[in-house]
């Protein structure tokens, strides 16, 4: 699921230098020219960082139809205008003890109080006992939130592949795989999931829970699998799912998708891969993502990059991606307070 740079923690609000006029807003609230401005604030934030970027419309159905949306939203202001904001997101399917921050501040106004002020906001608007945020690497929040409480608890490279450039000795490792996959066939499915095969879709999600950053058990119904994907619908996200399964048993094997954001196609995010323990062994990591691969190549040429996350510790994906010829573009850590 998508990372953002947090705002400036407010353990010592004895170092507020700057008072910017903070409004609490309801997302559903937000219009098409604060929606803008926010996303601006975000990718200045995010200027060093070589990451997918948002626009006006992407960011409004981001905080308006995500299917783990913020229920509040805090906006700073100064006389120049929109100068930062913070988001409040409080999980209903795991992690309910936790309250998940977000927000970005201008770079002419870090380090001036800004995200302090937008911090404290949020933390005295929940009462759950652990604070939650996210910060990538070299930017100002990486730098400033160890100091202010926040501990890391991981750390996600995140990793380029550009479908139009040609695969690392490609033509081995296609032989290679073929012959270790034989005993699988695969299948493609372009947006939600036919009704018919999210039985099948709730053990093949399920699987990411043997993950190394699984800290709780993700537990996908078919109801939460359906809310997600029609939220990806709404936010203008095209899926592309590719699922393995045994040729004679017919047995789910494994599953990968991929999704491009149709306002902004440049940079596809790749999500879950999961292979199913008894099926690992036969290189369905590789088979997975060079089928989803093999199709965006040949149907969107408008994707130039996919990006992927992996935990620092998650050899086995790292090992898969590091064959395909992806390279580190950023790393994205977590932290976590008690209050």
């Amino acid at each position: 699921m998508p990372a953002r740079l947090p705002v400036d923690s407010p353990p010592n609000l004895a170092n507020v230098t700057v008072a910017p006029r903070i409004e609490d807003l309801s997302p559903d609230d937000l219009g098409a020219t604060l929606a803008a401005d926010l996303a601006a604030v975000r990718n200045a934030a995010l200027e060093d960082v070589p990451v997918a970027r948002d626009t006006g419309d992407m960011f409004l159905l981001e905080m308006t139809r995500a299917d783990e949306r913020p229920g509040t939203l805090w906006v700073a202001r100064d006389a120049g205008g929109v100068v930062g904001f913070a988001t409040l997101t409080e999980p209903v399917h795991e992690y309910v003890d936790a309250a998940f921050l977000g927000g970005a501040v201008a770079p002419s106004h870090q380090r001036r109080g800004v995200g302090a002020s937008l911090l404290a906001a949020a933390v005295a608007r929940t009462d759950r006992p652990l604070l939650r945020l996210r910060a990538w690497r070299g930017t100002a929040g990486a730098k400033a939130v160890p100091a202010w409480g926040f501990r890391r608890t991981m750390t996600h490279a995140v990793r380029r592949l550009a479908p139009a450039d040609p695969l690392p000795d490609e033509d081995t490792l296609r032989a290679d795989v073929t012959r270790a996959t034989g005993a699988y066939v695969v299948s493609r499915h372009r947006g939600p999931t036919p009704a018919d095969a999210l039985a099948e879709m709730v053990v093949l999600r399920e699987a990411i829970n043997d993950a190394p950053d699984a800290h709780e058990f993700e537990a996908y119904p078919v109801d939460r699998i359906t809310a997600y994907e029609q939220s990806l619908v709404e936010r203008g996200q095209t899926q592309y799912t590719v699922v393995a399964r045994h040729r004679d048993t017919g047995e789910p094997a494994g599953i990968t998708m991929l999704c491009v954001p149709e306002a902004a196609p440049a940079i596809a995010a790749q999500e879950d891969t999961s292979v199913l323990p008894a099926h690992r062994g036969h290189r369905l990591g590789l088979l997975l993502k060079l089928e989803v691969l093999d199709w965006i190549r040949a149907e969107r040429p408008d994707v130039r990059a996919i990006d992927t996350w992996n935990d620092v510790t998650n050899e086995p994906m790292i090992a898969v991606n590091h064959r395909l010829g992806t390279r580190i573009v950023g790393e994205n850590s977590a932290y976590r307070r008690l209050r």
